[in-house]
């Protein structure tokens, strides 16, 4: 597989990363797959695709990243920041420590992953990166300001970098889900249906989307073609 293209994946234990991490896999991209859970994370090694334990928060452990991928691949080809967290609240009520962790793995998880990853990308061309943002990076959503907030901060991110870095040959895009089946989402079917159903309801086509439907948009922003 000399020619094969290759990828991390942040946030790949469940939901839209490891469908997006299977989807890859099946058409042939070397997969560096991602998180912080460890458990959840298994589905990886067991599917025979290259995974690692990290904390995307940290940079050093961004840094741990880049270099797997130096060492598996060589260079990256794109790299998929979808790893993220939720912190709902009202402003009065909401820790501060929450809202700087939902920072911090939102926004500063991409920003230190992209420095990281920057070098490798270099080397090849027609190489590209994608943040998952959210259809709340391009709205507010009622006690939900930090996640809401980081969002839109991701999103000036790319809209920056695309700038910053296209004319070296490399694309920066966001794609922004709206309500989806994920492993974030799981909970609230089980536990508040009404609520689940009320979401659904406001939704046009009367569903939520599929984690595997958002890493189909994901895998055409990264082809090279």
């Amino acid at each position: 597989m000399a020619d094969a293209r290759s990828v991390v994946v942040t946030g790949a234990a469940n939901g839209m990363g490891r469908a997006v991490c299977e989807r890859l896999a099946k058409g042939g991209w070397q997969v560096l797959a991602v998180d912080l859970n460890s458990d959840l994370l298994k589905w990886a090694e067991e599917a025979g695709l290259a995974s690692m334990v990290a904390d995307v928060s940290s940079e050093s452990d961004n840094a741990r990243i880049a270099a797997e991928a130096e060492r598996l691949f060589g260079g990256l080809d794109a790299a998929i920041f979808n790893a993220g967290i939720t912190g709902s609240g009202s402003i009065d009520t909401l820790a501060t420590e929450t809202v700087r962790k939902v920072l911090d793995v939102n926004l500063m998880g991409p920003i230190f992953g992209i420095r990281a990853c920057l070098p490798l990308l270099r080397r090849r061309k027609n190489s590209s990166i994608v943040i998952t943002a959210s259809t709340l990076g391009l709205c507010g959503d009622n006690e939900n300001w930090a996640y809401s907030a980081s969002k839109h901060a991701v999103v000036g991110l790319v809209r920056s970098l695309a700038r910053e870095i296209g004319p070296q040959g490399i694309r920066v895009n966001a794609v922004c889900p709206g309500l989806t089946e994920s492993g974030m989402t799981a909970d609230l079917k089980a536990y508040a249906p009404e609520q689940y159903q009320a979401m659904t309801a406001s939704i046009p086509l009367q569903r939520w989307a599929s984690s595997d439907e958002q890493a189909a948009v994901m895998d055409f922003l990264i082809s090279p073609s």
